[in-house]
């Protein structure tokens, strides 16, 4: 993804600023803040509004701090707030890039102050190392207007959590200091705000949707299973893209042990009475420098995660909220292997030491024989003949892309499906089967190609193709049932049954009887039976595969 400093939304805000008449104002807890009106738009924006106290300093590792000042002036909410450092930046920390980045964002319609509408809190991706509530691609703007336009109106919030070692460093010291996964704790803190705050911008905090794609949907299984599955009221619903418990490793404190030496050594600390004392004195600058190629990703740690979230789902301890669930038909794609892959031997190999996952020989042997090497059965890209080898990936590429994708993506929607509805509650389930509109053939419908279309085009990628925009509008106004009454269909007086209005097919709930998906297509959505690669994806959600994928 591409984070731009620059954001169109905010130019002129000083401007806007001028016009106390319109300038749009909201109170919370710790005092006033002042945003802009969007008049082509007719909206509102508040941006870059502090939810905790700056992570720096001492506090830097550290599980978030509430706010604990109050202030009497109106303050400036007119621009975004920094972003947080991100992994894999070359230009180290800039002016909007910075580790003082824990802010939020919030989209409301003009002209609702006085209701209490439903609330969307997007939470993004990236892997745990990229990502920013200011991504262009992320503007709110657009589903706030499809909400509006539909006649279910909400109020869009975008939050920012800490990334790589500054949200998810794990080490002994920090594990006993009780700060393991405080990027975790920075969404959750976030929702605390929005509990307690949102009613000063319009929104109703009964009525809270946390919505994430990615990692930022692996956030919310985890924030799902969090203290064992407790109910802090922090959401009353989930809309799930493309990510599950298992999409990143949860790996013991030991895989860390080398890189987390390394990095105390190469910023001098090791020798130190107080090593994290002394990571936390440093400059940020000269830390991000120093920074290990390491993946860092959440820890079991006995308290926020009392036990993996797959023994979790397992014992019914989870929150009970309606789920909207889904993964892209060619997941695979975006994660297999795409060179010399060109026998068995060679694919299983690349398995043994894939994604920091632990699978064993005896496991990759049965994913071998359950997704076979033959011209028959569909594997990624989907819509490509499968007997079309692109050997220039390799023989075995599109069957190391139906194994991957299932491992990453598919299989984990399908067990949360399947462990949600089973427990009673309500679920909907879907595919997305639409590539890009200029996606290469060895593309398909990838990891990522469905943000475009839930955003409502906000970027202006999804091209010339009027079905495209269709089926963008579809999926916006399903999610603005979702967030208004927990049901993509919407109510006709008081029933089921208001799914005209979204052009999509009637959504049938995920029933474990008869599962079923929503395939969003624009070439014609329609409902499957969600029993595709049936026995290869129950086998990857065995307890034992789970335990290697987690571990």
């Amino acid at each position: 993804m591409r984070l731009f400093n620059v954001i169109v939304l905010i130019a002129g805000a000083a401007s806007a600023l001028s016009d106390n008449s319109s300038t749009p104002t909201a109170k919370t807890i710790n005092g006033t803040y002042a945003g802009r009106r969007l008049a082509d738009w007719d909206q509102e924006v508040f941006l870059g509004i502090p939810f905790a106290q700056p992570p720096i300093g001492q506090l830097r590792f550290r599980w978030p701090q509430s706010l604990n000042t109050s202030f009497s002036e109106v303050r400036d909410a007119t621009r975004y707030g920094h972003t947080c450092i991100q992994q894999k930046s070359t230009l180290g920390i800039t002016d909007n890039n910075d580790e003082d980045c824990l802010n939020l964002n919030i989209v409301r319609p003009s002209g609702y102050t006085n209701t209490s509408l439903p609330v969307l809190v997007w939470i993004y991706g990236g892997g745990l190392s990229a990502g920013s509530g200011a991504d262009p691609q992320y503007n709110l703007s657009g589903i706030v207007k499809t909400s509006t336009d539909s006649g279910q109106p909400l109020i869009a919030v975008s939050i920012n959590y800490r990334l790589s070692i500054w949200g998810f460093l794990q080490s002994a010291q920090l594990l006993a200091e009780g700060s393991v996964n405080a990027g975790l704790l920075d969404q959750r803190l976030a929702l605390r705000w929005v509990q307690e705050n949102i009613a000063g911008f319009g929104g109703d905090p009964a009525r809270v949707t946390v919505w994430g794609e990615s990692a930022g949907a692996q956030s919310i299984t985890l924030q799902m299973h969090a203290y064992g599955g407790r109910d802090d009221g922090l959401f009353a619903g989930a809309i799930l893209e493309s990510g599950g418990t298992t999409g990143a490793s949860l790996n013991p404190l030991p895989h860390y042990n080398a890189a987390v030496e390394n990095l105390t050594r190469t910023v001098g600390c090791w020798g130190a009475s107080d090593p994290l004392s002394c990571l936390r004195d440093l400059p940020a600058a000269a830390l991000h420098a120093a920074r290990p190629s390491q993946v860092w990703n959440p820890l079991v740690d006995g308290d926020f995660l009392p036990a993996y979230p797959s023994d979790l789902r397992e014992q019914g301890r989870f929150v009970r909220v309606p789920v909207l669930t889904g993964a892209n038909t060619d997941e695979g794609t975006s994660f297999s292997l795409k060179y010399n892959l060109d026998n068995e031997t060679a694919l299983a190999n690349s398995l043994l030491s894939w994604r920091n996952y632990a699978l064993s020989p005896p496991t990759i042997r049965r994913l071998l024989a359950l997704y076979p090497d033959d011209a028959t059965t569909p594997k990624p890209p989907f819509h490509v003949d499968p007997s079309e080898p692109f050997a220039q990936y390799g023989t075995q590429w599109r069957r190391s892309g139906a194994i991957g994708g299932d491992l990453v993506m598919v299989a984990p929607r399908r067990a949360m499906a399947e462990a949600y509805s089973g427990a009673g509650q309500d679920v909907w389930s879907y595919r997305f089967d639409t590539p890009l509109w200029n996606a290469s053939a060895t593309t398909g419908a990838n990891h990522f190609c469905n943000v475009v279309f839930s955003f409502q085009n906000i970027s202006g990628a999804l091209g010339p193709y009027p079905a495209y925009k269709e089926l963008s509008l579809g999926i916006g106004r399903a999610y603005a049932n979702f967030v208004a009454m927990g049901n993509p269909n919407g109510k006709v007086n008081g029933t089921s049954g208001g799914h005209e209005a979204t052009a999509l097919p009637y959504w049938p709930k995920y029933d474990l009887a008869a599962p079923v998906n929503m395939v969003l297509s624009a070439e014609g959505s329609f409902v499957e039976d969600d029993t595709w690669r049936k026995e290869g994806i129950a086998y990857i959600n065995t307890h034992g595969v789970l335990r290697e994928l987690l571990s």
